[in-house]
């Protein structure tokens, strides 16, 4: 069966419609094994998957398994049946009042041919799910840390990783936008022979655009709300400030310090306001002792800046590039998780199916949000955005609006997008109403 359609979807009214009613009907026969009735809904057993197996999206992508969801949506390893090869299907209910692929969807298209970022490959929706299709990555860098024997990585491993972050968090800024959820877990590395060892960034719910049309800086909000992951957000995600460019760098340093040591001090702890009230009090300089001293450096930079205030993305580059030459680290030595054993995942003469045989798939590393949080480690906001112009108004941050609710303006956010069958057909100006 086909889901998804072949025709670009429409709003009318507050509710979305496919393009023949055929379409509708193979949906049902689709999925009908798979739903759930709304009086199981009670928490005395799962939900089922939004997707069967096997089941076609679009007449395009097959659904091969799921690798990943929880509350806020699913992910699946399907089948290109166009290009022969694997691809992550993101999906989300069109009844969840909490959206986030809107955001993906926009964020990643802004960032195609940057560096550290997945192949944009489709999109789309109809009356029962949104959905984007990217390229496939392999293991997450948390993944990863915790397959080491003692739970941390070589500095060689943290130099080389950070440097890349970094850069993957330049891009997104230079584009406008904030990722405002840096972990390790939305990062993962390649799994091709030719992508085995860039690390690419995930997970775009979550951003946040901090310029306006005129690519300005734009005023802060008194009061934000809590975004991201509490053991990596900053002291101004604690106290629900209105998050800029450092604060993304604040959580790439907590990431740093626990890719080498293991563990950060507020490891253990899962309530949000008594972790920000110890990052808070804590001396930074503390989380340094096991870092090159060139961290000094870093450290002080992001104390220094401020919401509107633009990192100096070139001296915080330095710092990786002189730990590194101090250190005497050649750019193509192997990871660790590349040294032997039946963790490694491919050498330079691999093929690609070994690359596939060899990288355990996770959830995470596909660049899965939406993964059920542990208590109290994560808190995400309402992501159902507005786009005009390319350009996020402030409804971003609006209760969510349920489906009955929807205005016939906000079904145009985004229409059915098939990169390789040159339907580009995204209409980013239709929603002026809404700002």
């Amino acid at each position: 069966m086909t889901l998804g359609g072949s025709q670009p979807y429409s709003s009318i009214n507050g509710s979305f419609k496919l393009g023949a009613a055929r379409v509708l009907s193979g949906w049902q026969q689709c999925i009908a094994p798979a739903l759930q009735d709304q009086a199981n809904m009670n928490g005395t057993s799962e939900q089922a998957d939004i997707l069967p197996p096997n089941c076609m999206v679009k007449d395009r992508w097959k659904v091969l398994k799921k690798i990943g969801g929880g509350g806020f949506g699913e992910i699946y390893e399907a089948l290109d049946q166009l290009t022969r090869e694997n691809v992550a299907l993101k999906v989300e209910s069109a009844q969840q009042p909490k959206q986030v692929l809107k955001m993906e969807v926009a964020v990643l298209k802004k960032l195609q041919g940057k560096n550290h970022v997945c192949k944009f490959i489709g999109c789309g929706r109809n009356d029962k799910f949104n959905y984007v299709v990217m390229q496939l990555q392999g293991r997450n860098l948390a993944d990863l840390r915790r397959s080491q024997p003692r739970g941390t990585f070589t500095m060689s491993t943290t130099l080389r990783l950070g440097k890349q972050i970094l850069e993957s968090i330049e891009a997104i800024h230079s584009v406008g936008f904030l990722h405002r959820d840096i972990k390790p877990s939305n990062f993962a590395m390649g799994r091709l022979p030719s992508t085995y060892r860039k690390c690419y960034m995930l997970d775009f719910g979550l951003a946040r655009q901090y310029t306006n049309t005129n690519g300005e800086v734009r005023p802060p909000r008194t009061v934000a709300g809590f975004r991201g992951t509490v053991r990596y957000a900053s002291v101004n995600a604690h106290k629900n400030k209105e998050m800029g460019r450092h604060d993304d760098l604040w959580s790439l340093f907590y990431m740093l310090v626990e890719f080498a040591v293991g563990q950060l001090p507020w490891r253990k702890i899962k309530d949000k306001e008594q972790v920000g009230q110890i990052k808070e009090r804590y001396d930074h300089r503390m989380l340094l002792k096991h870092m090159p001293s060139e961290f000094h450096v870093f450290l002080e930079h992001v104390l220094g800046l401020d919401y509107y205030t633009k990192p100096d993305y070139q001296l915080l580059m330095s710092v990786f590039d002189n730990s590194i030459k101090d250190r005497i680290i050649a750019e193509n030595e192997p990871y660790d998780w590349e040294k032997g054993g039946s963790e490694s995942l491919l050498s330079t003469n691999s093929t690609s199916t070994a690359a596939q045989h060899n990288t355990r798939q996770t959830a995470a590393m596909m660049g899965v949000v939406n993964m059920t949080p542990g208590h109290g480690d994560m808190q995400r906001e309402n992501t159902d955005d507005v786009l005009q112009d390319e350009h996020l108004s402030d409804q971003e941050n609006a209760p969510p609006v349920m489906p009955s609710r929807q205005t016939a303006t906000e079904g145009d956010v985004w229409e059915d997008t098939d990169v390789n069958r040159n339907k580009l057909r995204i209409n980013l100006g239709k929603v002026g109403s809404l700002l």
